[in-house]
C-alpha cells in the first residue's frame, strides 16, 4: 500500500476517501479471512462463514443507522440507479402512479426511470431555480391516493439537501439517500423505503444497501422475474444469485471504523464540522468564490462553488492537485467545482482545503 506521504487526498463525488486504517485493515485480512484458511475472495457465498459474515455486516448496519427491526436490509449489487428501476417495479401496483419531488439531477433520472414503466407525476420541484433550492414539504403537493412519494435527500450536483424530513405524511416516504447515509443522522423511522448506493458514505462502488418495510414487499406483482424482486432478494437472505462477496466485506470493513470512531453520532458532527469549515473558507471571499445553493439548503457533504470564470476554475484545480488535493471539478452538468467530503473524509483533509481557498484567493491567477 502506498505510504501516507504518496496519498492523495480526493473530494470525488464518486469514490471516495477512505481511511488509511480501513484500507490498512482490509489489505491485513484480505489474503487470509480469520482463521478459515481462505482469502476473501475465495469465500463460497453459499458458505456457513459467509453467512455468518453477512449476518455481522447487517447487524452492524442495523445498529448504526438505527434501522427498525420491521424492515429488511438487503445487500444487492450495481449502484442506485438499478432501484430507480426497480422501486417502482416493487412498490407501485398495477393502477397506481407514484409520486416525486425533484431537487436534482439525480431526483429526475429517478422519476424518470418510474415514468418509463407507469404512472408518475410531479409533487413538487424545484428545477425552475436551477436547483438551488429544496422545495419546502409544507409546499409538496402529494397525491393520497399515489403508492409512495420519492424524494432524494442529498442532491451532489447541485449541493443542496432535504434539511427537513417530514412524518405524518398520507402515503409511504421513499428516499435515494445515496450520499447522506451515515453521513448525518436520519430518521429512517419515517422512511417506508430507503435505497443508498455504497460507494459514498458506505465505500466501494457496485453495492447498494436497500432498507424496505417487510409489509410492503408484497406488492410486486407475481409476474417479474423473481431477479427483479425485492421480495425474492429478502427470503434468499440477499443471495438469490451470487453476490458481490468482496464488495459486502469491504462495506463491513468500513462500518467496523465508523463504530470503533464513535458512531452515527461521531460522523453527523464531522460532516457538519467538515461543511463548516470549507463554507467559512468560502464565504471569507465572495469577490473570488460563488455558493449557487440556497444557504438554507445547502449540503454538508456536498459544497458546490465557483471561482470567476472557467479559466479561473481550471486554475483551481491545478492548484489544488499540486497540493495533493484532486476530484474537485464540478459535475458535467453543471460545471464548476465541488467538494465532496464522505464519511472517509478526515476533518483535516477540510482543513487543507480551506487553507488552499484562502491561499488562492489572494492569487486567484496562480
Amino acid at each position: 500500500m502506498r505510504g501516507p506521504e504518496r496519498r492523495l487526498l480526493t473530494f470525488s463525488a464518486g469514490a471516495p476517501h477512505w481511511p488509511d486504517e480501513v484500507l490498512a485493515a482490509a489489505a491485513a485480512e484480505l489474503p487470509g479471512f480469520r482463521e478459515t484458511g481462505l482469502a476473501v475472495p475465495e469465500l463460497g457465498h453459499r458458505s456457513p462463514e459467509w453467512a455468518a459474515l453477512q449476518e455481522e455486516i447487517e447487524g452492524r448496519f442495523r445498529r448504526l443507522a438505527g434501522v427498525p427491526a420491521d424492515r429488511e436490509v438487503l445487500l444487492l449489487p450495481g449502484g442506485p440507479t438499478w432501484q430507480f428501476a426497480l422501486l417502482p417495479l416493487n412498490l407501485r401496483p398495477p393502477g397506481m402512479g407514484a409520486d416525486y419531488v425533484l431537487t436534482g439531477h439525480w431526483a429526475r433520472k429517478a422519476f424518470d426511470a418510474a415514468r418509463a414503466t407507469g404512472a408518475a407525476r410531479v409533487a413538487a420541484s424545484g428545477e425552475a431555480e436551477g436547483f438551488t433550492r429544496v422545495p419546502a414539504p409544507a409546499t409538496w403537493d402529494v397525491d393520497p391516493a399515489a403508492a409512495y412519494l420519492h424524494v432524494t435527500t442529498n442532491n451532489t450536483v447541485h449541493g443542496t439537501w432535504l434539511r427537513e424530513i417530514p412524518a405524518g405524511l398520507p402515503v409511504p416516504l421513499v428516499a435515494d439517500a445515496t450520499s447522506d447515509l451515515l453521513a448525518r443522522r436520519l430518521p429512517l423511522e419515517r422512511f417506508a423505503v430507503v435505497y443508498a448506493g455504497a460507494q459514498k458514505n458506505l465505500g466501494p462502488t457496485g453495492l447498494t444497501v436497500v432498507v424496505a418495510r417487510r409489509d410492503l414487499l408484497d406488492r410486486a406483482p407475481g409476474g417479474l422475474p423473481p431477479i427483479l424482486r425485492w421480495r425474492d432478494h429478502a427470503a434468499a437472505r440477499s443471495r438469490l444469485n451470487t453476490p458481490p462477496t468482496v464488495l459486502a466485506w469491504l462495506l463491513g470493513k468500513m462500518l467496523e471504523w465508523i463504530e470503533a470512531e464513535g458512531g452515527l453520532d461521531e460522523m453527523d458532527r464531522r460532516t457538519r464540522e467538515r461543511g463548516r469549515i470549507v463554507y467559512e473558507a468560502l464565504e471569507a471571499h465572495p469577490d473570488v468564490y460563488r455558493l449557487p445553493a440556497a444557504r438554507e439548503d445547502r449540503s454538508w457533504v456536498n459544497v458546490v462553488f465557483r471561482t470567476r470564470d472557467e479559466a479561473t476554475d481550471r486554475a483551481f484545480l491545478a492548484a489544488a492537485r499540486a497540493r495533493g488535493l484532486v476530484g474537485l471539478e464540478g459535475h458535467r452538468v453543471v460545471g464548476g467545482l465541488r467538494a465532496s467530503m464522505y464519511t472517509g473524509m478526515p476533518v483535516e483533509g477540510a482543513r487543507r482545503l480551506a487553507a488552499l481557498l484562502h491561499e488562492f484567493a489572494e492569487h486567484p491567477g496562480g
